[in-house]
C-alpha cells in the first residue's frame, strides 16, 4: 500500500489516495490484455520505457505477448480505377468541371488571359461591388488593373491585415482569389492559404471570384492527395479549403439557405492556358 506522490514502480506518476499497491498505468496495462500477465512483467516493461502513457501500456502488452515491436499494418487493398474513379485524365476535364460546378450552383465563365481583368470588372459591376479583398499569387499581377478599371476600393491589401484589424475583412463585398487546383469529378475548387495568401476572401464576402487555369483541373481527390505525397511539412499550406458550391446551411426542419456563413455567389473564370 502507498499513499502520496510517485512510486518505485511508476516513477513520475502522481497518485492521490490508496490504490491497493497497483498504480494507474499498471491497471491500464493489465486491462489492455484482460489481466493475462503477472505484475512483475508489467513493472519490468514499464521501467524500460520513458515515453507516454500509451507507450508504457503498449510496451507492457507487447512484452506479455512476446512481441518485440508492433507488427506492421498490412498494405491497403488495390482498388480498380474503374470502381474508385468517376473522372479520368483522358477525358475533357474542363468540360466535366464546368458541368459539375454548374450543378452545385457555381457560375463558370471561360475566357483567355488577356480578358481576365475585363471579365472581373464585369462581374464586379454586375453585383454592384464597391469594396474588394484580393488574395492572388504572383502569377496574377492584376489587382492594380482591376482597381483602375472598376469603381471599387481595396479594403484589405494583398498581404492582409494584422490581428487587431480583422474586422476589415468583413467590409468587403467581393473576394478575388486564384486556386491551387480544381476537381473535375465534383466541380470543386481547392484554395490554399499562407501568411501572405489569406483564405478570408474565399470564405467571408458575399461574392467570391475565383481564377482557375485550365491546366490546374485534375480528375479527382485521389490525384490531389497524390500531388501532396512526399512534401515536407514546411512546404504544405497552412490550410486547404475545398469549395463545392456557394455557402449553404440548413436548420433542423431542412430549410436550405444559401450565403449565410459565406459567399452567396461563386463566379469562376476558367482561363485557357496560353
Amino acid at each position: 500500500m502507498f499513499h502520496g506522490v510517485g512510486s518505485a514502480i511508476c516513477p513520475g506518476l502522481s497518485v492521490v489516495g490508496r490504490m491497493n499497491g497497483i498504480c494507474l498505468r499498471q491497471r491500464l496495462a493489465v486491462s489492455a490484455i484482460g489481466g493475462a500477465m503477472n505484475m512483475k512483467t508489467v513493472s519490468d516493461a514499464m521501467m524500460s520505457t520513458g515515453g507516454s502513457d500509451r507507450d508504457v501500456v503498449m510496451t507492457a502488452v507487447h512484452a506479455a505477448l512476446g512481441h518485440t515491436r508492433t507488427r506492421p499494418a498490412p498494405p491497403p487493398p488495390v482498388v480498380d480505377d474503374s470502381i474508385a474513379r468517376l473522372a479520368h485524365a483522358n477525358e475533357d476535364l474542363a468540360e466535366l468541371f464546368v458541368r459539375r460546378a454548374g450543378e452545385v450552383g457555381m457560375v463558370v465563365e471561360r475566357t483567355v488571359r488577356q480578358q481576365v481583368v475585363a471579365k472581373i470588372v464585369g462581374v464586379l459591376g454586375e453585383h454592384k461591388v464597391e469594396r474588394i479583398f484580393v488574395a492572388l499569387t504572383d502569377q496574377w499581377d492584376i489587382a492594380t488593373q482591376v482597381l483602375d478599371q472598376a469603381d471599387v476600393a481595396m479594403v484589405v491589401g494583398t498581404k492582409g491585415v494584422g490581428v487587431s484589424d480583422l474586422d476589415r475583412y468583413y467590409d468587403a463585398d467581393a473576394g478575388i482569389t486564384d486556386v491551387q487546383a480544381a476537381l473535375a469529378e465534383t466541380g470543386t475548387l481547392i484554395c490554399t492559404s499562407s501568411a501572405i495568401h489569406s483564405r478570408a476572401p474565399s470564405m467571408l464576402p458575399p461574392l467570391h471570384v475565383a481564377l482557375l487555369r485550365r491546366s490546374d483541373i485534375i480528375p479527382d481527390m485521389i490525384d490531389y492527395w497524390a500531388m501532396q505525397k512526399g512534401k515536407r511539412s514546411m512546404d504544405l499550406p497552412s490550410s486547404i479549403t475545398f469549395i463545392t458550391g456557394p455557402s449553404k446551411t440548413s436548420d433542423i426542419e431542412g430549410v436550405l439557405v444559401t450565403g449565410v456563413h459565406g459567399p452567396m455567389h461563386v463566379h469562376i473564370l476558367l482561363v485557357e492556358d496560353a
